[in-house]
């Protein structure tokens, strides 16, 4: 018998058009459980309007979008049901963080669940331990620095236990040292709660070293999907990403 393979996401023929023009324009992928895609592309290729489209904060004109197996629906209930599953962390943390304080922004999500109070509590301290800001839930997020915003955003997340991480450009606007407690962060929960991680950079060194799939959008339409070592390799590929290469001979 052969391995079946479980599917996080599983996309077919998604278009969808704004206003402005810019279309994204017959996308088809899949990603299996349990393992790191990069979204990646130049500026205005479409990366945050395709996980938007993932996570039914867009409506596509045609095309199906699957999360483990079940149709993302424009059934409000039946698309709750689906987004208990997805965690989606905005590009900016102040788009997600509004309670006066991190405890009650961490629990937002989880009251809404409804589950035990109790249940709550426990999940909201043991999120804000996984990101490092426990001794911090009574403070106002606005008086956080960026990056701890940017784990207070996450703690969000993780308080509602996704099986699916969407994260927005995850690593963008932080230091050496917060981009590496976000790693540390979501290597760890990845490993122990075997959870899906899709996430957008322009930084191709997050691509390369941790990413074990790639997918690369050009004006709305994905040009390459595969592994990291073969779309920095890709002809396609590597035509629009002239200067990044071009970069790398100056210093090496």
């Amino acid at each position: 018998m052969g391995v079946c393979i479980i599917f996080a996401v599983d996309v077919e023929g998604l278009n969808f058009n704004y206003d402005s023009g810019f279309k994204i324009q017959d996308i088809s992928f899949k990603i299996e459980e349990k393992t790191i895609t990069a979204l990646t592309g130049n500026n205005g290729s479409g990366k945050t309007t395709l996980l938007r489209l993932l996570v039914g904060l867009l409506k596509p004109i045609s095309g199906n979008v699957k999360i483990f197996d079940n149709f993302l629906s424009r059934n409000k209930q039946k698309l709750w049901e689906i987004r208990k599953s997805i965690g989606f962390l905005f590009q900016n943390p102040d788009d997600q963080l509004f309670a006066p304080t991190i405890e009650e922004d961490v629990s937002f999500g989880t009251r809404n669940l409804k589950i035990e109070e109790e249940e709550v509590k426990s999940r909201v301290d043991w999120a804000l331990e996984a990101v490092g800001l426990l001794e911090f839930k009574n403070f106002s997020p606005f008086n956080l620095s960026w990056g701890q915003r940017k784990r207070a955003a996450l703690a969000g997340l993780l308080a509602m236990k996704p099986k699916l991480l969407i994260l927005d450009e995850p690593f963008a606007n932080l230091d050496f040292k917060s981009i590496y407690n976000h790693l540390k962060i979501l290597e760890k929960l990845r490993k122990d709660n075997e959870i899906t991680i899709i996430f957008t950079t322009h930084n191709l060194f997050f691509v390369e070293h941790w990413a074990e799939k790639m997918l690369f959008l050009d004006a709305g339409k994905i040009i390459f999907e595969g592994s990291p070592t073969q779309g920095l390799g890709d002809v396609n590929v590597k035509k629009l990403l002239g200067s990044y290469n071009e970069i790398l001979s100056l210093i090496k």
